[in-house]
């Protein structure tokens, strides 16, 4: 009787000495860099974001807020890293709409994209473009739907579950044109291979692929958002064109493992708060092609769980396997 009381005051006394601990490591970070997790690779949407978020960061709270780029998987692999990190405020994850997806379209995952994490602030948002190499010899999204009728064409996507490959499967659905998605490790490899002529047409980020329309190595065919953006001023809405009336944007996040003491988690929603109203930072994110409304905490949580119910909707309607 009495080794199981002083074995149960042992295990009290270690539970009252760690929650001591994490209050303390909480009243002093940070106290060391921080590692942002983007898990796609540099280049693309998500890493341009950020980058810019991770600077201004950096600046407001004093410490290196380190990039740390771990693609493929469709972000599981990223994802996975930081749900099993140490709960300290010193690993967090740069997300995408990946976490609604993902879930739906894996039959094997690692972590639940709503009891892993917690929300601390939704950073931007970025049309997504439907865009073809010259030589498949479209040039509006009808001529493509139209060839898609006749023939299967493939696009690149920045991987499986991703928003550009669900919304390409909508489109087929909605037009009766046949597309297969080719999955890739993030906007930037898909982009390039876009570039290269070795997929049809791509549906993924607008702006790595601006560059390619001015050279004239792509063909924006439509963007997905509700207006033309200053990027791509030539290049219609998918409504403009008169295909479906459907839109779409991607989001760039960041999220934190739940278990992080919630002063830290506090501490990171205002600080991220802050640096979303800099004027330099709005600046630079909007002349690269982002829209920034900022969402924090519970309010970016809820457009999580909108985009879950979203594409719930359309993996159902579309017919889409998981893999």
């Amino acid at each position: 009787m009495q080794f199981q009381i002083f074995r149960r005051s042992r295990r009290g006394l270690l539970l009252a000495l760690a929650t001591l601990a994490l209050g303390a490591s909480a009243q002093t970070w940070p106290d060391r860099p921080i590692k942002l997790v983007v898990p796609f690779p540099p280049g693309g949407g998500a890493d341009m974001a950020a980058r810019t978020y991770g600077e201004k960061l950096s600046a407001l709270l004093g410490q290196p807020v380190l990039i740390d780029n771990k693609p493929g998987a469709s972000g599981n692999i990223g994802a996975e890293q930081v749900a099993r990190a140490p709960a300290d405020g010193y690993t967090l994850l740069f997300a995408n709409e990946f976490l609604a997806t993902n879930p739906l379209m894996f039959k094997e995952i690692r972590y639940d994209s709503l009891k892993d994490f917690v929300p601390i602030a939704k950073v931007a948002s970025n049309a997504a473009a439907i865009a073809v190499h010259p030589s498949l010899g479209v040039k509006t999204i009808q001529e493509l739907i139209a060839l898609g009728r006749t023939k299967n064409l493939n696009y690149a996507s920045p991987g499986i579950g991703t928003g550009p490959h669900l919304f390409g499967q909508l489109i087929a659905m909605q037009t009766g044109a046949k597309f297969t998605n080719i999955p890739y490790k993030g906007s930037a490899p898909a982009t390039a291979d876009a570039v290269g002529g070795q997929v049809d047409f791509i549906i993924s980020t607008l702006s790595p692929m601006v560059p390619h329309f001015n050279s004239g190595r792509l063909r924006g065919l439509a963007v997905t958002g509700d207006k033309r953006s200053p990027q791509a001023p030539d290049v219609p809405t998918l409504s403009e064109s008169g295909s479906i009336g459907q839109r779409y944007e991607v989001w760039y996040g960041v999220v934190a493992p739940t278990a992080v003491p919630r002063p830290i988690i506090t501490r990171l929603q205002q600080a991220s708060a802050q640096v979303l109203r800099d004027p330099e930072l709005l600046n630079k994110l909007r002349n690269a092609g982002y829209d920034v409304e900022p969402s924090i905490g519970d309010d970016f949580g809820a457009e999580l769980r909108a985009d879950i119910d979203r594409w719930v909707r359309v993996i159902r309607e579309a017919k889409i396997q998981r893999e």
